[in-house]
């Protein structure tokens, strides 16, 4: 037993036989390699702690919206102030006659042609116009002899608008036809409705006169 004794305590005192010390550069190297399959999985080292906080924009997911808001409404703002330019910009050739300027559903070839055959045509819309007011005001005197004249009267105004407004708009196909064959833009409808006014009333304004036929 002692035998035993002393040789287990000559093997622990002595330092070939117990655990041998890593040496610095096997720790290094251990080390690194550690290192580079962190850095090889993320393709970049993990930033600390302080470092990402930092990294973090400031305001949050509040300021970034409400930078986006603010965009929107600077948006909203300037279309708003583009539509209103253009329909001043409208208006002013609507007054003017610049088919250059107008917008562009009145800019159409067809629609230039209906408006200067109107515009240098004798209507019978105006007149109807005046028969009518005749009639509203007839209408209100209490004398049955003006009430009827003033009936008849408007009877003969509709039935004299209703032939012109289609011999105008047979008169205005033919003319748009004759230029433009496959063209599909209605101007019967619009002729008629643009006869059925006064000159100084009609938009956009006449640009020519009725000696220019």
């Amino acid at each position: 037993m002692a035998l035993l004794k002393k040789r287990n305590t000559e093997s622990e005192a002595d330092p070939a036989v117990g655990d041998e010390p890593v040496p610095a550069s096997a720790r290094a190297g251990g080390d690194s390699a550690e290192n580079a399959r962190v850095t090889a999985g993320k393709g970049r080292p993990t930033p600390k702690r302080a470092q990402a906080r930092a990294a973090r924009p400031r305001g949050g997911a509040g300021g970034a919206g409400a930078v986006r808001a603010a965009t929107g409404k600077e948006g909203r703002r300037l279309q708003r102030a583009e539509r209103r330019e253009q329909s001043q910009q409208y208006r002013t050739a609507m007054m003017s006659g610049d088919v250059n300027k107008l917008p562009p559903r009145e800019r159409a070839p067809e629609r230039v042609i209906a408006r200067d055959f109107v515009d240098t045509r004798f209507n019978i819309g105006p007149i109807f116009l005046a028969v009518a007011l005749v009639y509203f005001i007839g209408g209100l005197v209490p004398n049955s002899y003006v009430r009827l004249t003033a009936t008849y009267l408007m009877l003969v105004g509709i039935i004299a608008v209703v032939v012109d407004s289609i011999v105008l708009a047979r008169q205005v196909s033919r003319r748009v036809a004759e230029k433009y064959p496959d063209s599909r833009v209605k101007v019967r409808a619009y002729s008629a409705q643009r006869a059925l006014l006064p000159r100084r009333w009609r938009m956009p304004r006449p640009r020519v006169s009725r000696s220019d036929r």
